[in-house]
């Protein structure tokens, strides 16, 4: 029998055995309405099965014979589908026609053949469709069924066409039904180095997070590329975002944009907004003393990057301290400490500074100083000659050589090896140095010359460095010099011309 409940579904009835068991929903209280023997059947066993999308099978028992009847419907305000035989004590009701991935209330009964009926408590199933129970919960009830019968037919789609035409129109109506995810007040950075920086952000619903940022010389506003990096999750699903940008240049300006996008790919941006990465800190190495002198010493370290340094340092009998530093930006440094007290320990340090003016400061050194006896060591010492073309074919030699501290020093030469010869010196120095060159004229052509260098501190320590050999190059010969050499390999006579 089929039979119209009172909200337009249409039912069947049906006397099939046999059912599968189903979790029973709702209370499971009973009330009777009582006439003839006055005792209604008492309702047992009741199970309620979702067949699949449009159908759900219902069984129960009562202790006598008795009629079937399903009050059912989307609320607690039933319909009805009934057995009205009164013949039988276990009961199955088949509904079909049921709304998918819907649920519905209804309420069994059955009465004996005194019209004795009994009614159990409210029930509630959810009928099966593409959603599952938890997807169901958070869409409004009266588009569940729009939303089921949606999806089962774009599931029918094959074609790339058919597949892009609903999901542009998905795209459009979200557009219009729907707000982005918004971004509340305004992005913060929320901590800052020399190669990264932390920026966050809060959105009104759950969504993705991603920061979009360039350098300021690669910044373009106004154009599809304004930003040539991004960095975070698209594809995360929260309201408060934290993303760490990493890579970026040390002590320079960046402009930075957050995005959050929803799950419909509606999107959220905020403002351009800027941050500065602190510049690098510089590591101060193989911070030493050179040499300590009677009022002086001689410092030397190195640091990772270009920076200028400072030494700060204190006499540790007086307390007093004092600073001498250079302002060039280098990798390798060399300082000499002057105005020191003879017989005296010092402490020293070295501060480091980047080119925004941040610094780092050395472990302390400590030194003493003595009575310079130490004489300058003479090292590098190279020489090169070059020959000018003239009437008198002169010679200029740059000899060059270094001392591991201040000092003056004198060049020597002699022509030949023979150490019996006196030699012949260029002027001292008039100024201390490290570095020296002397520019010696006096040199012949294709000659032997022995050379050397004397050297002497403040303290006037004095030396010598070792003998040295240099060749002058040979003098160029004319034409005629050629053609006469030429001839007289091949006649003996020309040696007699002019004689």
């Amino acid at each position: 029998m089929r039979f119209m409940n009172k909200l337009g579904v249409l039912a069947s009835l049906s006397l099939v055995g046999g059912a599968i068991g189903y979790g029973l929903f709702g209370p499971a209280s009973l009330f009777a309405q009582v006439s003839g023997d006055g005792i209604p059947p008492r309702l047992s066993n009741i199970e309620i099965v979702s067949l699949n999308a449009t159908t759900s099978v219902i069984t129960w028992n009562t202790d006598e014979d008795a009629d079937s009847e399903v009050n059912f419907g989307l609320t607690k305000d039933y319909g009805v589908i009934r057995d009205s035989i009164p013949n039988k004590k276990t009961h199955r009701l088949i509904l079909e026609g049921l709304e998918p991935s819907t649920m519905y209330h209804l309420r069994i009964g059955s009465s004996d053949e005194g019209g004795n009926q009994a009614l159990s408590g409210d029930y509630t199933i959810t009928t099966k469709g593409v959603m599952s129970a938890k997807e169901l919960e958070k869409i409004p009830v009266d588009e569940r069924v729009i939303v089921d019968r949606a999806i089962t037919s774009v599931r029918q789609l094959k074609s790339m066409e058919g597949l892009r035409a609903v999901s542009e129109e998905i795209d459009d109506v979200a557009k219009k039904v729907l707000e982005a995810p918004r971004i509340i007040g305004s992005p913060g950075v929320k901590e800052v180095g020399s190669d990264y920086a932390i920026v966050t952000w809060s959105t009104d619903q759950d969504a993705g997070g991603v920061v979009r940022y360039a350098r300021d010389s690669d910044y373009r506003p106004g154009t599809d590329k304004a930003y040539s990096t991004e960095s975070g999750d698209a594809g995360e699903r929260t309201r408060e975002h934290s993303v760490r940008v990493n890579g970026l240049s040390p002590g320079t300006l960046h402009h930075f944009q957050v995005v959050s996008d929803s799950d419909l790919g509606l999107t959220g941006e905020s403002r351009d907004d800027t941050f500065i990465t602190k510049a690098q800190l510089p590591s101060i190495m193989n911070f030493r003393i050179i040499k300590v002198e009677a009022d002086s010493a001689t410092v030397a370290w190195r640091t990772s990057i270009p920076a200028a340094g400072t030494v700060e340092y204190t006499n540790t009998k007086t307390k007093e301290a004092k600073s001498a530093g250079s302002p060039v930006f280098a990798l390798s440094h060399q300082l000499k400490i002057a105005g020191l007290s003879l017989g005296l320990r010092y402490t020293a340090i070295v501060k480091a500074e980047n080119i925004v003016g941040d610094k780092v400061t050395s472990a302390p050194i400590s030194f003493t100083t003595i009575k310079d006896i130490a004489p300058p060591i003479i090292s590098k010492v190279s020489n090169e000659s070059t020959l000018f073309p003239s009437a008198d074919a002169k010679v200029q030699t740059i000899v060059s050589w270094g001392t591991d501290e201040q000092a003056y020093c004198q060049f020597f030469y002699r022509e030949g090896l023979n150490p019996a010869i006196e030699p012949s010196g260029l002027g001292e120095e008039k100024e201390p140095r490290t570095d020296h060159v002397s520019v010696v004229v006096e040199f012949l052509p294709s000659t032997v010359y022995q050379f050397w260098v004397e050297c002497r501190d403040e303290a006037r320590n004095k030396t010598k460095s070792e003998n040295f050999v240099l060749f002058t190059p040979n003098k160029e010969k004319s034409i005629i010099d050629i053609i006469l050499e030429n001839f007289q390999g091949t006649f003996g006579w020309v040696k007699n011309i002019g004689k």
